[in-house]
Formats: C-alpha cells, sequence, structure tokens
C-alpha cells in the first residue's frame, strides 16, 4: 500500500544506502579483484548484460533465479562486510542471513522475508558500489552506463512489460532484486538498479570531482526519488515508473556540467590521497611474470597456488586460495590492496 509511512521507509533505506556508501569507501579498502580496473569495456559488458539476463531470467523458474541472485547477494555481502568482521566472520554473517532468509520464505514469513531480502541488499550495494569506485570506474563510465539503462528501462518498463513480468516472477520470493518495504503484486519498492546507480554516481562523482559533486549527487539522487513518490501520491505518475529514465539523464547533466567545470577526472590514488606510483610501468608483464616464478622456485609453490601481488609487482602473501593469499598477506604486514592471481 502507498502510504506515507511506507515511503519515508523507503527513503530512509535508500538515504542509508547512498550515504551508507560515502562513508565505508573512504574507510575500508576492499581487495582488487583479478581483472584489474574497470575500463569502457566493461561499461559495455555490463550493459549487454543488463539487457540479456532478465530475458534470460523469464526462461527460468522462480527458485532458480532466486538461487542466482542469492549467490550475488551472499557474495556482496560477504565481500562488504569482510574489512569489517575479517573474512572468516564476514562468510558466517553472510551465509546467516542467506539462510535465514530461506527459513524465513519456507515458514511463510513475509515480513522476515522483506527484512532480511533489504538488509542483504543494503549491505551488497554499498560493497560492489565502494569495489567499482575503488577500481577505477570513471564519473564517464557511470554516465555512460546510466543513460544505456536510461534506455533500456523506458522500453522495459515504461513502454514494455519485460520489467512486470519479471517482477511478477521474483516478488515475495527469497532475494528478490527488489528493495521493498511491503508485500504483494504492487510493493512499495525500488529496483536493485535503480540502488546501486544511486550508490554509485556519488561516490565516482566524489573521486572524480570533489566532495560537493558527491555531496550534490547523493542530494539529486534522494530528490528525485522523493519527486517520483510524490508524483505517485497525487496520482501525476503512475505505480512502476521506470525511475532509471529520470535517473539516467540526470547522472549525465552533472557529469557534463562537473566535467566543464573541472576539467579531467582525479586518478583513483589523488583521490584516496596516496601518493603516485613511481614504478616504471615499461616491461611490466616481463617483470611481473619474473617476480611470480622466482616466488613460485623460492617458495616451492605448487601448480595452482594464488599469489597476492604488491603494487610495485612484489609477491606479499600465497595460499591455496584467494583468501589465503590475502590473509597471509595481511600477516606479512602488508596494508595495501594486492592484486589476486593465480600461478
Amino acid at each position: 500500500m502507498l502510504t506515507f509511512q511506507n515511503i519515508a521507509l523507503l527513503d530512509v533505506l535508500i538515504a542509508g544506502i547512498v550515504l551508507g556508501g560515502l562513508g565505508y569507501v573512504r574507510r575500508f579498502t576492499l581487495p582488487r579483484p583479478p581483472v584489474g580496473h574497470s575500463t569502457a569495456s566493461d561499461v559495455l559488458i555490463m550493459s549487454c548484460l543488463v539487457v540479456v539476463m532478465p530475458v534470460a531470467y523469464l526462461s527460468l523458474p522462480g527458485p532458480a533465479v532466486s538461487a542466482i541472485f542469492g549467490l550475488l547477494l551472499l557474495a556482496g555481502a560477504q565481500m562488504t562486510l569482510a574489512p569489517l568482521a575479517g573474512g572468516r566472520w564476514a562468510t558466517l554473517l553472510s551465509l546467516l542471513l542467506v539462510a535465514a532468509d530461506v527459513a524465513a520464505a519456507a515458514a511463510g514469513s513475509g515480513g522476515a522475508v522483506l527484512v532480511l531480502n533489504a538488509l542483504l541488499i543494503v549491505i551488497a550495494v554499498i560493497g560492489v558500489s565502494s569495489l567499482w569506485a575503488q577500481t577505477g570506474m570513471k564519473a564517464g563510465h557511470v554516465a555512460a552506463f546510466a543513460t544505456v539503462l536510461a534506455v533500456y528501462d523506458l522500453f522495459a518498463t515504461g513502454l514494455g512489460d519485460l520489467t512486470d513480468r519479471f517482477l511478477a516472477q521474483v516478488v515475495g520470493q527469497p532475494f528478490a532484486p527488489l528493495l521493498a518495504v511491503t508485500g504483494g503484486s504492487a510493493p512499495v519498492a525500488a529496483g536493485l538498479g535503480d540502488c546501486l546507480m544511486l550508490a554509485l554516481w556519488p561516490l565516482v562523482a566524489t573521486k572524480a570531482y570533489g566532495k560537493a559533486a558527491g555531496w550534490i549527487g547523493a542530494a539529486v539522487g534522494i530528490g528525485l526519488i522523493v519527486l517520483v513518490e510524490i508524483g505517485f501520491v497525487t496520482g501525476v505518475l503512475r505505480s512502476g515508473m521506470a525511475f532509471l529514465t529520470v535517473l539516467g539523464p540526470a547522472i549525465l547533466v552533472q557529469y557534463v556540467i562537473w566535467r566543464r567545470l573541472r576539467g579531467a577526472e582525479r586518478r583513483t590514488h589523488e583521490w584516496l590521497g596516496l601518493p603516485a606510483s613511481e614504478v616504471d610501468t615499461s616491461g611490466r608483464v616481463e617483470r611481473l611474470a619474473g617476480s611470480l616464478r622466482a616466488a613460485r622456485s623460492a617458495a616451492g609453490m605448487p601448480a595452482g597456488t594464488w599469489v597476492a601481488v604488491a603494487g610495485d609487482d612484489s609477491v606479499v602473501g600465497h595460499g591455496p586460495t584467494p583468501g589465503t593469499a590475502l590473509r597471509a598477506a595481511r600477516r606479512a604486514g602488508y596494508e595495501g590492496a594486492p592484486f589476486v592471481k593465480q600461478v
């Protein structure tokens, strides 16, 4: 039911994601994934997945879709909680949240499912948006991605029924990709993609152009959500409007304005206050390969060992899994976010 209380609760959750992301990203450094840093090709790949995946989900049974999103939320929650509680406790807490969600669904407790789904989405979105910002995703990348999402959402939600059919498949299920505060066939909710873009833009805007850009981006996003909700309440807008068709252009406009005002974006190390790398990158592939060969020979590493590599291409930890390699690096006193690779 669309009531003031339900709308206010949804706004509080969304504001918690946006502000939580801004606070989290500067306090905790997430390990870089093996893919390295974000590039324009990553944006293209993500855009293609956004278009293709919902169609693929419609061909799957509901439990299979829930299982896929459950695994994604589990991974996102574990990644986000690891810097706060350590890898093992983060894994345990994430598994408990997922198991509780499944148990609540099996017991028919719709209210508990809503709460647990919301908690998992809040945690995972904060971590994923922080990871993307820390791995070098540029404001231009996010603006381009937001534009693609706006066009897609216009056709999938505003002009078509693809989103409606997908929501009918997942509403009320555990791990539904909705930040929902009510149940039923027409819940008061924001989509997972909406939440991710609302959280991501302030982070990359802060990284690229400073705190003012980030806070303005956060205010614009939350303000647009409130305006759209007012439109629903007053009947000016119909329920189920494609929110990204509003947010996407707003992000693009902000990017164009900041680009004209500030010029080139700041690099990630400038944003985090770290010194620029003084390592000569010429011949880095050969140098890294040599370091890995030397480390593997000296430590007697078997094939398939995972190693943690520092910014100067030195091996600072190793183990049979990515997690053990990272823990070995921390035990050795390395405080950065190493690159993890299998050798």
